[in-house]
């Protein structure tokens, strides 16, 4: 109803009375989950319809469910019911399933076996899921639920690494601790969901000879690699460094790739005499012009009588004395001979 209506036609006594509930502002059209009520008074009592909240159809996993008092133990003992939990192991490889869950066990039967177990817990005990694995990071057992007065302490797995084969790991993963508080027991909560495994990647170095990836360091936590490392002649020397010098700084994308100088000979129009030969399989072959050549060196005064020999091969020098005396020398250091 609204003011067109109420005034359309003739006044009348109803429309004077529709008038006054418009005014007083009784027309409310309440929406869904919206109650209007009559004041006790006057006015209008507008309120929103309780929800009913849906209670959860399944706890999260490693909660208590249920604890209670063993009687007459002395010190006191307390059995706990725990909803089951999973530890999930997740595969990169292509030869297993990507995602894989490891159920828990209590007292050596899954967690989810009906009726549920109970484990027994003191005052101060620590209440967790224990397992191992490879040195890959792979869970290699059953996780388990145990039990300690004192906090358990994992060791990681380290992968191999360099000439490193790496080591396993044991893992500790706290739930829950029970504490007495006022009398009575009380839960401190470490952890509510499954256990997601955290691996850490595998480097490897392919073929032989020298690694580039060094080894895994467990004191750092970091991998590390080797650098390369050129070995410069003394200052004053004219040289060619075999690796390139990075282009501003080392972290720049344009030193992504590494470079390296390489061996050449002189032009062929210059007429080089020392060449440079690649074989097409990695070896480069430095070598002389192919020319042989034999100087023999004849005294004079003795005629058929050679006093010295140079050998020449390939370009090179190959006698090993050079010390040759031609003919007779004074004491000014004038050859003699003719």
């Amino acid at each position: 109803m609204d003011l067109n209506d109420i005034f359309q036609g003739r006044l009348t006594d109803q429309k004077w009375k529709r008038l006054g509930e418009y005014l007083k502002g009784r027309q409310i059209h309440a929406g869904r989950g919206i109650t209007i009520q009559d004041s006790s008074s006057s006015g209008t009592i507008i309120s929103a319809e309780q929800v009913e909240q849906i209670p959860p159809t399944q706890a999260p996993p490693f909660s208590v469910l249920a604890i209670r008092r063993v009687p007459e133990s002395d010190p006191a003992e307390y059995k706990i019911q725990m909803q089951e939990g999973w530890v999930i192991d997740r595969y990169t490889d292509d030869s297993s399933n990507a995602v894989q869950f490891h159920e828990v066990n209590l007292d050596g039967v899954a967690m989810s076996t009906r009726p549920r177990r109970e484990i027994t817990v003191l005052e101060n005990e620590i209440v967790y899921v224990q397992y191992t694995t490879t040195n890959e990071g792979h869970i290699n057992n059953t996780p388990s639920i145990s039990k300690s007065t004192s906090e358990p302490f994992s060791t990681h797995h380290a992968p191999p690494s360099g000439e490193g084969s790496g080591s396993a790991g044991t893992y500790y993963v706290k739930l829950f601790k029970l504490v007495i508080e006022d009398n009575g027991p009380k839960i401190l909560v470490y952890q509510q969901s499954d256990i997601e495994h955290s691996r850490l990647p595998t480097f490897r170095n392919l073929g032989g000879e020298r690694y580039i990836h060094k080894q895994w360091s467990e004191d750092d936590d970091r991998y590390d690699f080797r650098t390369l490392k050129q070995i410069e002649p003394t200052s004053g020397i004219t040289y060619g460094k075999v690796i390139v010098d990075a282009t501003g700084d080392e972290i720049d994308a344009v030193n992504d790739t590494i470079k390296f100088s390489a061996i050449a000979q002189k032009p062929d129009s210059d007429d080089p005499q020392v060449k440079v030969a690649d074989n097409g399989s990695g070896i480069i072959t430095i070598k002389g012009n192919n020319n042989d050549a034999t100087i023999r060196f004849m005294d004079c005064n003795s005629p058929q009588v050679a006093v010295g020999t140079l050998v020449f091969k390939d370009g090179l020098l190959t006698t090993t004395s050079t010390d040759i005396n031609v003919g007779e020398c004074n004491d000014s250091g004038s050859g003699g001979g003719s």
